[in-house]
C-alpha cells in the first residue's frame, strides 16, 4: 500500500471521527457555544496572523544570514499558502513546505530556498519539542496526568528529541553521502542523485555554515518560533475563557503541548482531523470541564484553521498573477 493512500485512508478515518464527535455533542449544542465567541472572533483570527508572523520572521532570519534579501510580506504570503497546503494535502505537513521552497526561487535560487526551508523547519520542530517538554514537565506537579497519557508523551518527546539531534546532526555532517549511501539498494534513484551530486554538495555546503557560522540567526530564529507557540497558548486560553471555563496559565500551557503531541503521533492524518478535536475534548475532561467545553474548543480553532486555509488559498490563486503584474510595471519589455 502506498503512502499516498494510506495518508488518504487516515484522512477519511480522521473526518469520520470529526463528524462522530459533533454527532455525539449535538448540533444545536455546538451552534450555541459557537455563537459564544461572537465579534471575539477577530482577536482569535487576530492572533494567528501574528503567530504566523512570527514564524515568517524566523524565516525571515534564515535568508538573511543567507543574504538574501526577500520582503515580509512576500514570505508572510508563501507562509499561509504553505499552511494551506498542508492543510488539503496527504503529505505529512510536507507538501506545503517543499511549495514555498518552489515559489520563492525566483528570488532565492533553490540553492539557498532549499536549506532555508529546511532548517527554518527544523527550527521550528525543535522550538514546538522544547514547548512539549517544558509544557509538560511543568503539568506533572500540578495536574493529574492519566498513566498512559504520562507514559505516552515520555515516550514519544523522547524518541523525538533523538530522532531531531539526529537530523541536526545530519545536516551538519552532510546529507549528500548519506542519500548515496542509503540508495544504492535503488539503483534507479541513486543514479538520479548522482546526476545532482554538485547541487546536493552545495546544499551541504550551505547547511553546514548556517549551524556553524549561524547559530546567532539561528537562535533568533527559533526565539521567533517559541514565541509563535505561546501566541497559541493564548489563543486557547481566550477560548476557554469565552465558554466559561477559567483555566490557570500551567493547564492551558498542559492543553496545548499534549495537543501537539498527539497530533505528532498522528502525523499522517492531512490537518490533524479528528485527532486534534479529539485530544482537545479528552485534555479539557480531564481538567473538569465537560465534553462540551472541550469539543468547542476544538471546533473553534478548527474553524479559524479553515478560515486562514481560505485565505491561504486565494493568496495561491492570486499569488503568480500579482508577480507577473509588479513585473510589467517595473519592465516595460514584458508584455
Amino acid at each position: 500500500m502506498s503512502k499516498k493512500i494510506l495518508q488518504t485512508i487516515f484522512f477519511v478515518l480522521g473526518l469520520a471521527v470529526f463528524g462522530y464527535l459533533v454527532y455525539q455533542l449535538g448540533w444545536e449544542q455546538l451552534v450555541d457555544s459557537i455563537q459564544l465567541v461572537g465579534w471575539y472572533w477577530v482577536p482569535i483570527i487576530l492572533l494567528a496572523l501574528a503567530w504566523q508572523a512570527c514564524h515568517t520572521l524566523a524565516w525571515h532570519e534564515v535568508l538573511t544570514f543567507f543574504g538574501h534579501k526577500v520582503s515580509f510580506s512576500n514570505l508572510f504570503k508563501l507562509k499561509m499558502i504553505a499552511e494551506a497546503i498542508n492543510m488539503i494535502v496527504p503529505s505529512a505537513n510536507l507538501g506545503g513546505d517543499t511549495a514555498r521552497a518552489s515559489m520563492i526561487r525566483k528570488e532565492v535560487p533553490l540553492s539557498g530556498g532549499i536549506p532555508s526551508v529546511m532548517i527554518d523547519k527544523t527550527l521550528d520542530y525543535i522550538s514546538k519539542m522544547f514547548f512539549n517538554i517544558i509544557g509538560f514537565s511543568i503539568a506533572i506537579f500540578y495536574i493529574d496526568i492519566p498513566t498512559a497519557w504520562f507514559w505516552g508523551c515520555v515516550v514519544y518527546l523522547s524518541f523525538i528529541f533523538i530522532f531531531y539531534a539526529l537530523l541536526v546532526w545530519l545536516q551538519i555532517k552532510g546529507l549528500s553521502g548519506w542519500l548515496l549511501t542509503i540508495t544504492r539498494l535503488i539503483p534507479p534513484l541513486r543514479k538520479a542523485l548522482e546526476k545532482r551530486r554538485d547541487q546536493l554538495q552545495l546544499l551541504d555546503t550551505n547547511l553546514k555554515e548556517a549551524y556553524t557560522k549561524g547559530s546567532t540567526r539561528l537562535f533568533v530564529a527559533g526565539l521567533w518560533h517559541s514565541l509563535g507557540r505561546m501566541l497559541g497558548m493564548v489563543e486557547i486560553w481566550l477560548v476557554l475563557w469565552l465558554l466559561g471555563a477559567s483555566t490557570s496559565f500551567v493547564e492551558v500551557f498542559f492543553v496545548a503541548a499534549v495537543v501537539n503531541v498527539v497530533n505528532g503521533v498522528f502525523f499522517l492524518v492531512p490537518g490533524q482531523w479528528g485527532v486534534a478535536e479529539g485530544a482537545q475534548l479528552k485534555l479539557v475532561e480531564l481538567l473538569g470541564y465537560g465534553m462540551t467545553v472541550g469539543l468547542s474548543l476544538g471546533i473553534i480553532r478548527r474553524i479559524r484553521r479553515l478560515l486562514l486555509v481560505g485565505v491561504g488559498l486565494l493568496i495561491l490563486l492570486f499569488y503568480d498573477r500579482g508577480k507577473e503584474m509588479v513585473a510589467s510595471k517595473t519592465n516595460p519589455t514584458i508584455q
